[in-house]
């Protein structure tokens, strides 16, 4: 599914984000990034959708190898691929259903399709009543969820999100935590990055933990921090 081979990402300031990391996830796991601010996670993430390209190193996802795409390919790379945003980046003068309906329309599915889909995707999320409100009659947690809800419309293999809780309350992230491991328990992939440490403790899924554009450790059931055994 994903594969990180000797990657490295410098940008022209001369900053080195990502150092000679190397990464393999395979279909279905739910994997966290964590670390600290600067770490690299975030250049991590758009890497595979593509939003970046390592300095050197390959990034292959889903059998592609992202950093040697051509411009006429990415739109293709990133229909498999939902993103979710610490922002929820939502269109403030369209509805709920039109917000989520939005990247179908452009790549013309058919509007019953698209209004299945949709459906489907909001009770996912538990707004099926919401349909019709704007984005600033919703909380903060209720645009969040319109955010995935958006990102799994299109139904991809692989959904990244980065800090998607980083905005919310406790109880909101809660909501939106389970919502991603049923998500993932549904078959995609998840590669959630974070500082959560409370919502990592608690899923007990892979974790790898980043530092200085490096990894530091990568283990499975884990949780945030190193525990220490006595």
């Amino acid at each position: 599914m994903i594969s990180v081979r000797r990657v490295q990402k410098v940008y022209p300031n001369g900053v080195t984000a990502l150092r000679d990391v190397d990464l393999e996830i395979a279909k279905g796991e739910f994997v966290f990034l964590v670390g600290p601010s600067g770490a690299g996670k975030t250049t991590l993430l758009r890497l595979l959708f593509r939003e970046e390209v390592p300095t050197s190193g390959a990034v292959i996802v889903n059998g592609h190898d992202v950093g040697r795409m051509r411009p006429r390919q990415i739109p293709y790379l990133r229909r498999q691929i939902g993103v979710v945003f610490q922002d929820f980046r939502l269109l403030p003068q369209r509805n709920v259903q039109e917000n989520i309906a939005f990247a179908l329309r452009v790549i013309e599915v058919h509007p019953r399709e698209i209004k299945r889909r949709v459906a489907q995707v909001l009770e996912l999320v538990g707004l099926s009543d919401r349909g019709f409100a704007l984005p600033a009659q919703l909380s903060g947690g209720e645009q969040q969820r319109v955010a995935l809800a958006r990102a799994m419309v299109g139904r991809p293999v692989m959904l990244l999100a980065d800090e998607p809780t980083g905005n919310l309350d406790p109880q909101n992230a809660e909501d939106m935590m389970r919502i991603m491991l049923e998500i993932n328990r549904l078959g995609t992939t998840v590669v959630m990055a974070t500082h959560a440490a409370h919502l990592v403790d608690r899923a007990r899924q892979r974790v790898v933990a980043m530092a200085d554009g490096a990894i530091q450790r990568d283990e499975l059931a884990a949780s945030y921090h190193v525990e220490v055994t006595r």
